[in-house]
């Protein structure tokens, strides 16, 4: 079956602005398949997550909780951007990272206490997304003309981008140009940063 970049794209920044708005570092995002995976992002967790769990409540729950949402908002951007686009059969590796950041937040023989911690996350997601689409979108439309992104610092100012209107985007400009932009102020158009989308 053939892949569809624009889903994978759409995915994969649902993912990656979920991390970055959870305040982990994200240091690659790709949408071309390796392995059985269509696109992949590769970030930290804000923590070690294999010395996390064992620590005490709150940090392991904080920890825990935002891992399962990152790992869901890959799903829920794509619905959001297609919905008949979502199989059960997709997507697989993230839910059964959810599934056993689950196994440490609830007993497994409690199961309506796991089936509401698991609602409770992906409302959790699905109201990240819905706050950061535009991000979501400005992401996805980078990729599809990139491929790959790389670098905590390239991928910050591409996710900030979105912020700004499309004539500043791809252009990094400083924080006191985006600072003024963001009031309405004009500033010098830099020269833009390699091969970004076209407006």
């Amino acid at each position: 079956m053939a892949i569809d970049l624009d889903v994978v794209a759409y995915h994969e920044a649902g993912h990656a602005v979920a991390a970055k708005m959870l305040g982990f570092v994200v240091d690659r995002i790709s949408i071309s398949p390796q392995g059985d995976a269509a696109g992949h992002v590769i970030h930290d967790y804000g923590c070690n997550m294999n010395e996390v769990i064992y620590e005490d409540e709150p940090l392991r729950q904080w920890a825990l909780e935002r891992a399962a949402i990152v790992s869901l908002a890959g799903e829920v951007a794509q619905r959001r951007y297609r919905p008949d686009s979502v199989d059960p059969d997709h997507g697989g590796g993230d839910r059964v990272h959810v599934h056993q950041i689950l196994d440490h937040l609830a007993d497994e023989t409690d199961q309506e206490l796991r089936d509401a911690w698991a609602t409770l996350l992906l409302l959790r997601a699905e109201r990240l997304v819905e706050v950061h689409w535009p991000r979501v979108e400005w992401l996805a439309s980078v990729l599809l003309s990139q491929t790959t992104i790389e670098g905590a610092d390239e991928i910050g100012h591409v996710i900030a981008d979105a912020e700004l209107p499309m004539e500043y985007r791809c252009k990094r400009l400083s924080l006191s140009d985006r600072l003024a932009v963001s009031v309405g102020k004009p500033v010098e158009m830099p020269k833009p940063r390699g091969d970004m989308p076209a407006e």
